[in-house]
């Protein structure tokens, strides 16, 4: 056998996720159009579909069709074997290739469906791109799969993604692209986040106001503006026909839609919908974290179990997971201690605390559930105020890592969803678009994630994890456009790994270069919108020097202040210059794929910091007073209360004129860009008296300018139309 050879193939065979037991052999099968499809009589009802999606993926791309055969060929054929449970764990396979067949071997649909896309992934990456490239003397494209026995199967049952559909409504057409992708990656479970209070999103035809006033939001809606959409009509739902048809396409790729709609609290699109639903109460609510008020459902109004029992009762018809979702998190429970009914309810119960209604309520979600054949899966709160029966409730642990273990250790099963590893809507670096309440989440920490070892459990425990699954929460993902994709990839290729891989075959190191040198241009032809890291460029003694975490990764660059694209010269080596302010860089995968633009770190700070003082008429946080925006401090910020009005303004007023090729005006939470002022314009003054306009559009919470004088005062005037209850203005920056 040739050492040589098979250490030169050991280099470029790159699986993601990373198999149990992978043995390389010498020599490759040529894959043609000469190719033949046999499938053993016993696996015909099991592998077909799977050779079904094998030859769906590479006919487009390769001109390769499927040519089905009765009797065994005795070369160039693929074979797909039925094995038994006995030998095969489920939904595990084995691949094996010679120079003459491949044969996918497998107990089950799953097995021979992941087997296909180990074997997809021995190809070249062009294959996931769902278009012909013919040569123009061939018909057809071939290529040479390396000569390999893989051993594999999962490490967990349970592998999953969520997508939240209610802040940001996705299509049909994108939903199922997005399954498409996860099973890809051998995940098999999708979470739909499907109601909160943002949005209610599919078909109850007993309860027709839950999509007719509840899946919409903007003026004149039961439901205001939120996370982007400003002065429109937002939203959508899913009609139940189209439901079956998501639900059909998912489980044609061995996955698995747990559907969930958010209870008790993330209530407001259905509490909007039917005000019935709410206590008994008056005056103030205490407002959610997130600033919604209104938003719970009573726990001892009898109607709204029966109106929830109908709920589900549709929506098990459209479900056949044996799994359904009812949220549980986050509920201010003071507005169940306000309502006259529910005090009453827990005098006569003898409960002393309101969050003694939550496991109420959850009890009796579990009995609807248990009706209908349903085992229950709620958010790790649903641990609190009392005792739930084990054997029909799952434990989803988000809010730390030790929620894993404290749920096992009472004798729950549990998914492990823990925030500061598996929220991938949180920032990947702190220049980048997401929140990061929980963490910044790079790469590398999504991989360091043991859902065993990470929490400490002991092996009893440990057998109570069913596996573990991301969260793509919506706040943050109205722009830019196709963010949902940079924010899930390729940090979902780090969670597949560790859904799926042994934990003892993970090696940080060997991931990345299998990510980078190959990965990527799978991901890249599959059409995802993927995330590459920026390049850090910095000024020194006079020359712009800039890097990226991977070498080979191309750099552009501007130096006017405009963006760089694929047009914009390359970045070769050091760059003299006197003026690197107006410098821009970014990283670029193909013509496609462009990291963020970054600006040169410089050794000095490229703003002036004038002495300023601020006023205004707007109703202002007590302790977020006009002077924060005096300090220069851009992680400062002033908190506004109520919603901005026409006629509102923020007087930014120097102690001595500014001159400044260009000044911005920022609204948003920094560093988090959350909550700015929708509608507005900026007017400045060289005396402080006399203000004209800057000329410059308002986008997206802010406004850059060029003054053509020096300048006295800037002026932040509200126009009509913002409508956030929370709104954060920031101080100015003004360039040297």
């Amino acid at each position: 056998m040739n050492t040589l050879f098979l250490i030169f193939m050991t280099g470029l065979i790159h699986l993601v996720p990373a198999p149990v037991k992978t043995t390389l052999k010498e020599g490759v099968f040529t894959l043609n159009n000469s190719l033949k499809v046999y499938v053993a009589p016993q696996a015909k009802k099991t592998a077909a579909d799977a050779a079904v999606y094998f030859f769906e993926t590479i006919g487009p791309s390769m001109g390769i069709n499927a040519v089905y055969t009765n009797t065994q060929p005795s070369g160039n054929v693929l074979i797909f074997d039925l094995k038994d449970a006995t030998e095969v764990p489920a939904e595990g396979y084995f691949l094996e290739v010679s120079p003459t067949c491949i044969i996918i071997s497998a107990s089950n649909g799953a097995g021979f469906f992941y087997g296909v896309q180990t074997l997809l992934q021995l190809l070249p990456p062009y294959v996931y791109e769902p278009v012909y490239h013919p040569d123009q003397d061939d018909p057809s494209l071939s290529c040479a799969v390396p000569c390999i026995l893989i051993e594999d199967y999962p490490r967990f049952s349970h592998r999953g993604m969520m997508m939240d559909v209610s802040r940001q409504f996705y299509s049909v057409t994108y939903v199922k692209q997005y399954i498409d992708w996860m099973a890809k990656h051998k995940l098999n479970r999708f979470h739909w986040h499907l109601s909160d209070d943002n949005g209610w999103r599919l078909e109850i035809k007993k309860y027709p106001l839950l999509t007719e006033k509840g899946a919409w939001r903007g003026p004149g809606e039961v439901l205001a503006t939120s996370y982007g959409h400003p002065g429109e009509r937002y939203g959508g739902f899913y009609t139940q026909q189209e439901i079956k048809d998501i639900v059909a396409y998912a489980a044609k790729r061995h996955i698995e839609i747990i559907p969930e709609i958010d209870l008790p609290g993330h209530g407001k699109a259905a509490t909007g919908s039917y005000p019935e639903i709410l206590c008994n109460t008056s005056g103030e609510a205490e407002l959610s974290i997130q600033g919604v008020s209104h938003n719970v459902w009573c726990a001892t109004r009898e109607e709204n179990y029966k109106m929830l029992e109908d709920i589900i009762r549709e929506m098990v018809s459209l479900f056949p997971s044996k799994y359904f979702h009812v949220g549980g998190d986050e509920v201010v429970t003071s507005q169940w201690s306000a309502c006259s009914l529910c005090r009453d309810f827990m005098h006569s119960h003898n409960m002393s605390e309101p969050i003694e209604l939550q496991s109420y309520f959850m009890g009796r979600m579990q009995k609807i559930l248990k009706k209908f054949g349903k085992t229950m899966i709620g958010w790790d709160e649903v641990m609190e105020g009392g005792e739930l029966d084990r054997k029909d409730v799952i434990i989803h642990a988000w809010q730390r890592v030790d929620k894993i273990k404290e749920a096992t250790s009472k004798g729950y099963r549990v998914i492990a969803q823990p925030a500061a590893y598996c929220y991938l809507d949180m920032k990947q670096t702190i220049h980048e678009r997401g929140l990061m309440w929980a963490a910044i989440i790079d790469l590398e920490k999504v991989y360091s994630l043991d859902p065993i070892k990470t929490p400490g459990l002991t092996p009893e425990e440990a057998r109570l994890v069913m596996g573990v699954q991301g969260g793509l929460w919506a706040e943050m993902l109205d722009k830019p456009a196709r963010i949902a994709e940079y924010q899930t990839y390729p940090r979902l290729c780090a969670l597949a790994e560790v859904a799926w891989s042994p934990q003892e075959n993970r090696v940080w190191e060997d991931f990345n270069k299998r990510l980078s040198q190959t990965h990527f241009e799978r991901l890249y032809y599959m059409g995802i919108n993927f995330r590459i890291p920026y390049p850090d460029a910095a000024y020194v003694n006079g020359y712009i020097c800039a890097r990226t975490d991977y070498p080979w990764m191309v750099i552009r660059y501007t130096c006017d202040g405009s963006e760089p694209d694929g047009r914009s010269p390359l970045y070769t080596g050091p760059i003299s210059t006197d003026n690197p302010e107006k410098y821009l860089f970014a990283s670029f995968y193909g013509n496609r794929i462009r990291s963020i633009v970054r600006e040169v770190d410089l050794p000095y700070d490229r703003y002036q910091r004038p002495v300023t003082r601020v006023t205004g008429n707007v109703a202002i946080h007590p302790q977020t007073p006009y002077t924060v925006l005096e300090d220069n401090d851009f992680n400062t910020y002033l908190r506004v209360v109520k919603p901005l009005e026409e006629g509102q303004y923020i007087l930014y007023t120097f102690e001595s004129p500014v001159t400044a090729g260009r000044i911005s005006v920022l609204t948003g939470l920094p560093g988090v860009d959350i909550d700015p002022a929708d509608y507005a314009h900026v007017e400045y003054s060289a005396d402080g008296l006399d203000f004209v306009p800057s000329g410059s559009e308002w986008k997206d919470g802010r406004c850059v300018f060029a003054p053509k004088g020096p300048v006295k005062a800037v002026k932040l005037c509200f126009d009509k139309g913002n409508m956030f209850l929370t709104s954060y203005i920031q101080d100015l920056r003004i360039d040297k």
